[in-house]
């Protein structure tokens, strides 16, 4: 269990330092979407129990793999703008500094939507002291999710969870899978990675959080897991279930962990399925 508990840390591990990405956008139905890269990642061979290392070289062509820490803003037609998780927060991410390039500040975004409660999605939602970043928002979290972190859950993690639960107070908002959690934004069951893990669908997008963490492995070989997939089972399931939904619809994909910009598509292939960047 301990493991899983430090994941928002290890996680943070596989980041590195480099140039600066501009933020991208595109038109996807009744939304705006701006693709903002909190940081950039490169992941160890280790974080992938179980995976032969020359498999691993192979598919990678030696040393790390390319992932990324992204977050997704999404204007509607009426003017109110949703955050799509919030990165790392302190030095380690960006999202702050890069909205504010698009003209969005904390105070001006309306709801918070979470894929889930770890660190690297949750951290951006916290300042120095402790404080919520977003002064107005709404946060919304999958009811699952909520009470697994809500129910004791020791360790750095969980504390991290309590301290934005704490901080966001009256404003956090769970939901139900299947529920449309704010007009045009539905709630998909993609549990596995964590207990409440979602997708959320528009009607042009499926933004998919940690379906995956790095798309040269995880595309051809779903039955690949990182250490930070608590029900290792569950998330393969659900990787392949999402990965013939995504393949079976006109949808692109936006992954929290996609190499930057984190969109693109996933369709089938003589050996599975393959992963096409870009809209």
């Amino acid at each position: 269990m301990v493991k899983w508990l430090l994941c928002g840390a290890a996680m943070i591990s596989g980041i590195v330092i480099a140039a600066e990405t501009e933020n991208r956008s595109f038109q996807f139905g009744n939304f705006e979407v701006i693709a903002v890269q909190d940081a950039l990642s490169a992941m160890r061979f280790e974080l992938f129990p179980g995976m032969p290392e020359e498999e691993f070289l192979r598919l990678t062509g030696g040393g790390r793999v390319p992932s990324s820490v992204n977050v997704f803003l999404l204007k509607r037609g009426d003017g109110k703008i949703i955050l799509v998780d919030a990165g790392n927060g302190g030095k380690r991410g960006g999202m702050l500094r890069k909205l504010e390039q698009s003209g969005v500040f904390p105070e001006s975004v309306d709801f918070i939507l979470l894929t889930h409660m770890h660190g690297d999605h949750i951290g951006g939602l916290l300042g120095k002291h402790g404080e919520a970043v977003f002064s107005r928002a709404l946060v919304y979290v999958s009811m699952p999710e909520w009470e697994f972190w809500q129910n004791g859950t020791a360790g750095p993690q969980g504390k991290q969870v309590r301290k934005v639960l704490h901080a966001y107070g009256s404003r956090v908002r769970t939901f139900r899978f299947g529920e449309e959690v704010l007009p045009g934004i539905k709630a998909l069951d993609a549990s596995g990675h964590t207990p409440g893990h979602t997708v959320f669908e528009t009607d042009s997008l499926l933004i998919v959080g940690d379906l995956l963490h790095a798309a040269a492995l995880q595309i051809p070989r779903p039955e690949v897991c990182t250490i930070y997939d608590m029900n290792p089972s569950g998330a393969v399931q659900v990787r392949r279930r999402f990965y013939e939904f995504a393949a079976s619809s006109p949808k692109p994909v936006a992954g929290m962990h996609l190499p930057y910009p984190g969109i693109g598509r996933i369709g089938r292939s003589a050996a599975g399925y393959v992963y096409l960047p870009g809209k």
